[in-house]
């Protein structure tokens, strides 16, 4: 695992980060690539920036979660990617499956199932923290 997975795990609940590790450890072996945590924890203003993409600025939609409906925005989900010579390769669907099977595994709930598909997306819990807005 590299630097930056590190420090962006360090960001995160304890527990997911510990299974994340794990995780990256496996497909990095099994796919003989860099596997990297590209998104962890996030501001509430990052998710918004984030949550406007397709909407109010250009770019596709990308996620419908607003600040605070998002699990990152609470160090509980992360989002992986596997790297080839540096690059990230969003394509990979044997990655992909890998990735979701390894974190049902362990008992991580995977953007992969949903209807609007996230199959970087590994998440610790599926109910938010209240907050106060």
């Amino acid at each position: 695992m590299n630097n930056r997975s590190r420090n962006r795990l360090l960001g995160v609940n304890k527990l997911l980060a510990e299974k994340v590790a794990e995780i990256i450890s496996i497909l990095e072996a099994r796919f003989n690539c860099q596997v990297e945590v590209v998104q962890g924890f996030r501001t509430f203003a990052e998710q918004n920036a984030l949550y406007a993409q397709g909407r109010t600025k250009a770019g596709n939609v990308i996620t419908k979660a607003k600040a605070g409906q998002s699990f990152h925005n609470f160090g509980l989900a992360v989002d992986l990617c596997k790297f080839v010579n540096g690059k990230p390769d969003w394509n990979d669907e044997e990655f992909w499956l890998n990735l979701r099977n390894l974190a049902r595994n362990r008992g991580l709930i995977s953007g992969y199932d949903w209807k609007f598909q996230d199959k970087p997306h590994v998440q610790l819990g599926n109910v938010l923290p209240k907050t106060k807005r």
